[in-house]
């Protein structure tokens, strides 16, 4: 596959300069140069042309990783880091866990071996080492944890006393993000190069190490890949426990971590569809002994709480304690209680009305309903930034959104991503937005260029009336697509490594090669008017500068798929800021290059004086065009998933904050979000479903 996709830019490519050939033999007839000459001019590049074209363009995913051992001490510590603040991020103030308990749930064959019949969340590093092979399936009801246990079992085998430098990392991924119509090693190798980038893990380390077994993929979310409606036979769960089943290792089954919810994997396991080769254990609801002593450790006033911890000593089956019996109803009812007046700092309600309610429902509609205002009064910096109301509105447009989404191989029904939430503001809403303000921009480019006639060369024959138009209904129909690309960032810490210098030379040169005979014939065709030679001296800048853009383009540039857990907005804001920087640098370049051309040209026609004063007004005017013709180019040819999330904002304005990405960001911290990868996710999946069910607080 990898060999396919590094041939097809030679193809191309070779005809481009098959078709630069045939121009120059039929321009030859307009020249006053021997055919022969032109024809060696374009065909002088041809062989090398392609040649580093086909090298600027190779794939580094054959280059092996020169120090795997030392990739993997970074990938431990770097993952070490990463889960421990999304571990204290779930647990919440005080990082009070309650050491829930779980059984093993024995399937009718191909059960692991070595799995004790129970266990708890504090011992879970010594049975997940005693499987063999290392196969682990979590499985639990909404709220019981299954995260929660994942992360203490990924970072207790990071830190127990007898890890070794050859043991693997555990890396926690989404399911929900999985197209499962990409090998299962394949997408692993691009995940762990697009979450550690940044911490120097390449695309060939991130396959070295996932194909070599020093990863141990922690799967998270199984049952967030498909609906209930969703046929049996179309599902990505389905398909990715195949997948798995077929996840080889040189002693067996390779290990695996994975997590779902009890029903949705029942639901598969009765189409004979389970992770093979493995223990499956369940986790066990909250004792009231331990809902008891959570919120006692949890709260400084255990007066308030008496009333209600009398009651699981009391009434172990009562409504109260069948509501608590999971962790995170557990930390929503703390939650919830703890909220303050903002002048008195006086509780605004006691816990005792909690044993006023009728049902387990009632219960949880009452936790829910105070959850939102109270997380955000204990906000740790930024207390009630955002009104309660609106931030109930704004996150209750966002669930109602996801509600309505259809879970696909690109797309998540739980996953906030900035840049693909433009189909919430109405899809061809924010086409049609996009499109118009595209065309009036244009507009106004095609005015400031109108008026020029500079040196008796018309606008129209300096750029080409046909070139114009195309650019012009090419940007169009860009702008107008129903599909926009994934955001690209700057790759500036490629520059530190000898080798991604030697690869970006190697882009730079071979854009230079494979767009020269094009820019010979421009500089040719100007050069009937001031001279062959200065002609060939302008097309061999252009193509200089060329090469120089693009090639820092192809080689800064990378597509972005995920990124690393810190922040989902980065995604965004380098896409757009890549754009912006690149259209208007290479704007600003093309300016100066056309300013300096129309001087010289100038001095060649009127002699050193005309030049001069020529040249200065071309050279603003060049620059004015480079700048705004820049523009045009890093908005909609590269930042096109930044442009369309600003349109977004624009179209979306009353149901959601213009800086949206703040606002999220803030929930996060206030635990009313989690995040994952690129995305936000709501803190619990019955958070978001309440708030679809609720959307008026």
């Amino acid at each position: 596959m990898t060999r396919s996709r590094t041939r097809r830019p030679t193809a191309v490519y070779a005809v481009l300069q098959a078709v630069t050939v045939m121009l120059a033999l039929w321009l030859s007839k307009h020249f006053q140069v021997a055919r022969l000459s032109v024809t060696l001019v374009a065909l002088a590049p041809t062989v090398p042309g392609a040649y580093l074209a086909w090298v600027a363009f190779r794939d580094d995913r054959r280059e092996a990783a020169a120090d795997t051992d030392a990739k993997v001490k970074t990938l431990a510590a770097v993952v070490a880091a990463a889960e421990t603040r999304q571990r204290a991020q779930l647990i919440g103030p005080g990082a009070h866990r309650i050491d829930v308990a779980f059984h093993q749930r024995t399937e009718p064959a191909n059960n692991a071996t070595g799995a004790a019949p129970d266990g708890r969340l504090t011992d879970i590093v010594s049975y997940y080492q005693s499987l063999r092979p290392a196969r682990l399936v979590i499985t639990g009801e909404p709220g019981a944890g299954k995260t929660l246990l994942a992360l203490d079992l990924m970072l207790g085998l990071l830190t127990h006393p007898g890890r070794t430098d050859t043991d693997p990392v555990p890396v926690r991924f989404s399911l929900a993000d999985w197209n499962t119509d990409r090998p299962l090693q394949e997408w692993l190798a691009h995940q762990v190069h697009q979450q550690f980038r940044d911490q120097g893990i390449t695309l060939a380390d991130a396959a070295t190490l996932v194909n070599r077994y020093r990863v141990l993929p922690v799967l998270d979310g199984l049952d967030e890949m498909d609906t209930d409606a969703t046929p049996a036979g179309r599902r990505r769960a389905a398909r990715a426990l195949e997948e798995l089943n077929a996840y080889p290792a040189a002693t067996g089954s390779a290990p695996v971590v994975l997590t779902c919810r009890t029903r949705q994997y029942e639901d598969l396991a009765g189409l004979d569809l389970r992770m093979r080769e493995a223990a499956r254990i369940q986790l066990d609801d909250v004792t009231p002994g331990q809902a008891a002593a959570y919120l006692t450790a949890r709260n400084t006033s255990r007066a308030r709480w008496q009333p209600v911890i009398d009651t699981f000593t009391t009434a172990p089956s009562g409504t109260l304690a069948r509501s608590l019996v999971t962790p995170w109803r557990l930390n929503l009812t703390a939650t919830a209680y703890e909220e303050r007046h903002p002048d008195t700092r006086a509780y605004l309600r006691e816990p005792e009305h909690l044993l006023t309610l009728a049902s387990p429902s009632a219960v949880r509609d009452h936790l829910l309903a105070r959850y939102l205002p109270a997380a955000a009064d204990q906000h740790s910096t930024r207390p009630n930034r955002y009104r309660p109301h609106q931030t109930h509105h704004w996150l209750a447009a966002l669930a109602t959104h996801l509600a309505t989404t259809t879970p696909t191989s690109t797309v998540s029904s739980t996953d906030i991503v900035l840049h693909r939430l433009w189909p919430m503001a109405g899809p061809r809403r924010v086409r049609t937005v996009d499109t118009l303000l595209a065309a009036l921009y244009l507009l106004a480019l095609a005015t400031l260029l109108a008026p020029g006639d500079f040196l008796g060369f018309a606008p129209g024959q300096l750029f080409g009336v046909s070139g114009a138009v195309l650019t012009a209904a090419a940007t169009i129909w860009w702008a107008s697509r129903p599909f926009v690309p994934e955001p690209q960032r700057f790759q500036l810490q490629r520059l530190r490594s000898p080798t991604h210098r030697r690869e970006l030379a190697r882009h730079i040169a071979g854009v230079f090669a494979a767009t020269l005979p094009v820019d010979l014939m421009l500089g040719l065709s100007i050069g009937r008017e001031i001279g062959l030679p200065i002609g060939i001296g302008i097309g061999l800048a252009l193509g200089l500068m060329g090469g120089l853009i693009f090639g820092l383009v192809l080689g800064l540039a990378k597509r972005l798929r995920d990124a690393p857990p810190t922040d989902p907005r980065h995604p965004v804001r380098g896409d757009l800021l890549f754009g912006i920087v690149f259209g208007l640098a290479g704007g600003l370049m093309t300016g100066l290059v056309l300013g300096t051309l129309f001087g010289i040209a100038a001095g060649v026609k009127f002699g050193l004086a005309g030049g001069v004063m020529f040249g200065m007004a071309g050279l603003a005017g060049g620059i004015v065009f480079g700048l705004a013709f820049g523009l045009l180019v890093g908005l909609y040819w590269i930042a096109g998933a930044g442009r369309r999330y600003l349109v977004f904002l624009l179209c979306i304005r009353g149901r959601l904050p213009w800086r949206l990405g703040t606002f999220l960001n803030w929930a996060y911290e206030a635990g009313l979000l989690r995040i994952s990868g690129v995305a936000y996710q709501f803190r619990h999946r019955e958070l978001q479903d309440w708030l679809t069910a609720h959307p008026t607080p």
